[in-house]
């Protein structure tokens, strides 16, 4: 008997179980907290209900977060698209490829901090009048969103056969004929995927609501942090779990469309 290989796998087991332990029990938590009825946060709870999701629905103001929220995700996971596929296309099919330093561009927004970056866009956006509003957010929301599709797309380039344009080019297309043609249609569920990666981003996006945000201008994330912030509100807990459940069934999407992509 290896009796170090044996204390390797079972520090090893432990660690595990220890990580997993870390990362699901809070959620478990959260979860069981929001079938509570009583009026503050204790665990276990003395009595079971949904009074949390009935307050929750009846509150206008969560809705009218929720509502800000997903405006701001769709309008920057659809900008981000927008500009991300074309970059990719001129990264990966025209001359551009030479020049390597280019990609590195694409996912800088992600290498600089977002407490600092958000400063710097509070000054430019004070400048030019676009603090405190919709579309000054969801141009902050456009740079942390943009790598994922920028870096998504490129991947699903990576791994279409270049052959195929050039075939359609053969037979009479022109180049944008057979980048629109054949490349973007097979393009279409990594696409997708980058979509949903880039609408999550920005829906739970904190930092820049909390720079840039005014007073009638507060996302969802924003909401719960001045919530906690200013007092634990049992109603969090059902706010949380619909989160976690929305953010789930985006994510097995986003997989699903992932693996289409790679089938093909």
């Amino acid at each position: 008997m290896n009796v170090p290989a044996t204390i390797g796998r079972t520090i090893y087991w432990v660690a595990l179980v220890a990580i997993l332990a870390f990362l699901i029990v809070p959620a478990v938590l959260v979860v069981v907290l929001s079938f509570s009825n009583d009026a503050g946060i204790a665990f276990p709870p003395a009595t079971w209900g949904v009074n949390n999701y009935r307050t929750l629905i009846g509150m206008p103001s969560w809705g009218d977060a929720a509502m800000l929220s997903l405006g701001l995700a769709t309008a920057a996971a659809v900008i981000s698209t927008i500009v991300a596929v074309p970059g990719a296309f001129a990264l990966d099919r025209t001359r551009l490829s030479r020049f390597s330093a280019l990609p590195f561009l694409g996912i800088l927004p992600l290498l600089v901090p977002q407490a600092a970056y958000a400063v710097g866009l509070y000054l430019v956006m004070a400048k030019i009048g676009l603090l405190g509003s919709f579309w000054g957010l969801a141009a902050a929301h456009v740079a942390v969103c943009f790598p994922f599709v920028f870096v998504i797309a490129r991947s699903g380039l990576a791994r279409l056969n270049p052959d195929l344009e050039l075939v359609a080019m053969t037979l009479g297309a022109t180049r944008l004929q057979a980048w629109g043609g054949i490349t973007l249609r097979l393009l279409v569920p990594a696409m997708l995927s980058g979509v949903l990666f880039a609408f999550l981003t920005s829906f739970d996006e904190a930092v820049f609501s909390s720079f840039l945000s005014g007073p009638g201008l507060v996302t969802l994330p924003k909401a719960i942090f001045d919530s906690v912030r200013l007092g634990v509100d049992p109603v969090i807990t059902a706010i949380a779990t619909t989160l976690m459940v929305f953010t789930a069934i985006l994510m097995g999407l986003a997989s699903i469309l992932r693996r289409k992509d790679t089938s093909s």
